[in-house]
């Protein structure tokens, strides 16, 4: 039942009408023509499911001569629990006036006319036979989006879709099994990524920290900048890679957003980003440059590299890896990469 129809329920039964006002209430709902089926459905069910079978068939009756739709599964129902024979223009009727409103799905639940003619169950068998096969493809389709997912690596959005196909089918043991290797997978990498921040705060600490003189210069020197660059954004750039220098990555990056766009700018940023280690910000970056210069094959190679070396210092050393790999197996002279994976490798072979 729909939530809107429980609410309008509710509203009704918490009036505390008395038994005509009430009824008369939800046959006034049941046969409002601007009401859409399926609000109305939740009122026809609610007057069979109360035990209120005389006034479900007096506007059942209504209904049918208006003309207006009415719920097929209820109608063989209360003529099944009242011992009526369908004559065979009736059973025509029913199922004609079925196929013509889409409504056959209403005739996988009453079995009382079964015996009356076979056409019942042939529905019933080729309805339970498509929303089997609708059903399978639906799984199917869940799986592989996972797959997809997981081969990206986006492991929070393929862990929300596998936790949805556990929730659907909790006694598929496939499904059972990927939920425990992909949380094994999981903990392997938080404890990869783990061990990568350790080892990134112990080169951290080796940085000397400015002086209180030098913290005070250096906020002097950044508030002039900041003048200066609104009137000439040109030196917005070179007020950044002053603060680079001075491995003051995060001024750097203030003082580079006054300068003006362009394509020497935006690498900047993605260098400054990867340099002061917020590799996630670098990433999503870096799939917006790639878009922006997708004409321009240098920068696909760009982008690729320093997406490597952000991957693998994340934790994702497997597949910063086979990204340089890739690389330096279309480009061999591409130095740089194949430098990193000498080191990544500590000289192992990789081809």
């Amino acid at each position: 039942m729909d939530i809107i129809n429980e609410l309008e329920l509710r509203r009704i039964l918490k009036k505390r009408q008395t038994g005509n006002k009430f009824t008369g209430a939800l046959i006034k709902k049941i046969l409002d023509e601007s009401l859409p089926w399926e609000e109305k459905r939740a009122f026809w069910h609610f007057l069979f499911n109360s035990g209120r079978i005389e006034i479900l068939a007096h506007t059942l009756t209504q209904a049918l001569k208006g003309k207006a739709r009415i719920p097929f599964d209820l109608f063989v129902q209360i003529c099944t629990h009242a011992g009526l024979k369908p004559k065979s223009t009736v059973v025509a009727s029913v199922l004609k006036g079925a196929r013509k409103q889409a409504a056959t799905d209403e005739l996988i639940g009453p079995r009382g006319w079964d015996r009356f003619d076979t056409r019942f169950q042939q529905i019933r068998t080729h309805l339970l036979k498509q929303k089997t096969s609708e059903q399978k493809h639906f799984k199917d389709g869940l799986l592989e989006k996972f797959e997809f997912l997981q081969s990206q690596r986006m492991t929070e959005q393929a862990g929300r879709v596998l936790r949805r196909m556990v929730e659907l089918y909790p006694e598929d043991i496939q499904f059972r099994k990927l939920k425990d290797n992909f949380e094994e997978q999981w903990a392997r990498d938080v404890l990869s990524t783990h061990m990568a921040a350790l080892s990134s705060e112990k080169l951290d600490r080796t940085l000397t920290a400015p002086s209180t003189s030098d913290q005070e210069m250096l906020k002097c020197f950044a508030t002039e900048g900041e003048k200066i660059s609104l009137e000439h954004r040109e030196f917005a750039a070179d007020l950044a890679i002053g603060f680079w220098f001075l491995e003051d990555y995060s001024k750097a990056l203030e003082s580079l957003a006054w300068a003006a766009p362009s394509l020497a700018s935006d690498w900047m940023k993605a260098e400054l980003l990867f340099e002061s280690r917020r590799f996630i910000e670098c990433i999503e970056l870096l799939n917006v440059l790639e878009v922006k210069y997708i004409e321009d094959p240098e920068s696909t190679f760009s982008v690729s590299y320093l997406r490597a070396q952000c991957l693998y210092l994340c934790g994702q050393q497997a597949a910063g890896l086979e990204m340089l790999q890739s690389i330096a197996r279309v480009r061999p002279n591409y130095r740089s990469a194949s430098a990193l994976i000498l080191q990544w490798t500590e000289g192992a072979p990789w081809e």
